[in-house]
This record gives C-alpha cells, structure tokens and sequence, in this order.
C-alpha cells in the first residue's frame, strides 16, 4: 500500500499549484522579475546560527540513540533519531577531517512558517491525508565551533520519528511531507514496519516536515 501510493515525488504540477498561489502577493513586491516568473518567498525559515549550543545534544526513538550531535528540540514527535552513521555521512558529503555532522532539529510554527504549511496541507489533500506534527530539520555540519548547513542535493541521510500516540491509528499508512527552499515538495515513503515510528530518507540542507497519515 505503501509503494504504490507515495514513492514518488509530487509532479512538477502540483508543486506549482501548492507555492504559486500563496506567492503571489510576494511576486507583486518585485518589478524586476522577468515576464511570466514569479517570486516565491522562501518557506524554509532556517534556524541557522554561527555559534550553537548542544543541549539537548541526543534523541532516542524506540530505543535507537541518534548518531548524530546536534539540538534535537521537537517536542512534537515523540523522539528524533539519525540512523545513518556519522561515517557514511562525512564521505557522502565530502567532509574534511576537522568537520563534523551537525543536526537542527525544533517545533515548526505554522503562524511564522504559513506557506511551508500551505504546501504540507496540499500534499495530505493529495493523497487524502491528515497533516501531524510538523519540525523543521537541518542538516550541516561543525568545523571549529562553526554551523554550516550541508548541500540538499546530496546523498540520502536516514532519519526515524516516534510517531505520537494522539497521532497514531491502527491500519493507517504514514508519510512525511517534505518542503524544501523554492517550495519544492515531496512526499517521503515509511520505510520500517514499526507501527510507532517512521523511518525516512532525506538529504542535507534545510526544510519543514510533516507526519502524514491516510
């Protein structure tokens, strides 16, 4: 049920439709767009910082400890763990031996963050969904006490939610919605068989997420 319904990402179509339309009030703010282009507000708001402190630097989920430092901040999942291991990540994206993986992971606001939500909603409507709790993850990286956030069109880096229990249901299929800088959406397939967590696949970079479930 799984396979056949959400691995994919949504189609360059439904992208347009879910940014374009809460965009256009932003659009009218630039004369010098090219005609026919449209300015779309950045609905990635990145808690990117120079320095950053690493309490609570550790997050289990169903007994499995992150791998990864970082602030693990989301309060509304029930826990926030990196699976792949650091190695893995450090080669995939290149990373000098002074430079380490680093993830950001906190609540997101949907008051501040409303054209990353208007998109969220549109893809559960798609596949007839209800929208759960919503975090903004990064991904980046430390080198001498400094955060830089990695490319978002590298390799994949696993991740694993605990599912809530005010948001769990027996027989329901989960997703997480993904919605990247530029309004690039994707729906993201559950790929473990625990019915308490959701295991994904994403990359570096910033974006806001959603647990979906239909």
């Amino acid at each position: 049920m799984k396979a056949s319904i959400i691995k994919r990402m949504l189609t360059g179509a439904l992208i347009a439709s879910l940014v374009m339309a809460p965009a256009m009030s932003v659009a009218a703010a630039s004369s010098d767009a090219p005609e026919g282009s449209t300015v779309v507000e950045q609905v990635v708001e990145s808690t990117t910082t120079t320095s950053v402190a690493e309490v609570p630097a550790k997050s289990t989920v169903a007994g499995v400890v992150t791998t990864t430092k970082g602030v693990y901040l989301a309060t509304s999942v029930d826990g926030v763990a990196v699976t792949s291991s650091v190695a893995s990540i450090a080669s995939g994206y290149g990373l000098a031996s002074n430079e380490t993986p680093y993830a950001k992971m906190t609540n997101m606001d949907p008051v501040k963050s409303h054209l990353a939500k208007a998109a969220i909603d549109a893809a559960a409507a798609s596949q007839g969904g209800e929208v759960g709790p919503m975090i903004n993850l990064e991904f980046g990286k430390m080198a001498g006490g400094k955060y830089s956030l990695l490319s978002s069109d590298g390799p994949a880096i696993q991740i694993a939610l605990g599912i809530p229990k005010s948001f769990a249901q027996a027989g329901k299929t989960y997703a997480m919605v993904r919605v990247q800088a530029g309004g690039i959406v994707t729906i993201l397939p559950d790929i473990d068989d625990n019915p308490n967590t959701i295991t994904f696949a994403t990359t570096g970079g910033a974006g806001a997420y959603a647990i979906i479930r239909f």
